[in-house]
């Protein structure tokens, strides 16, 4: 494939995700743009941190 078809496909994929819609290859699976909340975490040692919110974009292979 050409480097500009691609550069600009996943330009175009970034952007869609971003903007928090779904972007679904036929064939390949989608791409989904999740937000994960604020959450905390115990460490075995006893410490408790706050982990902080964050976005985060998933792929899903098709079946």
């Amino acid at each position: 494939m050409d480097k500009n078809f691609i550069k600009a496909f996943s330009e175009v994929i970034r952007e869609e995700v971003a903007s928090k819609n779904e972007v679904e290859l036929e064939g390949v699976g989608r791409f989904q743009f999740k937000h994960k909340k604020q959450f905390q975490k115990q460490y075995d040692n006893g410490r408790v941190v706050m982990m902080p919110p964050k976005d985060t974009i998933t792929f899903v292979p098709e079946n």
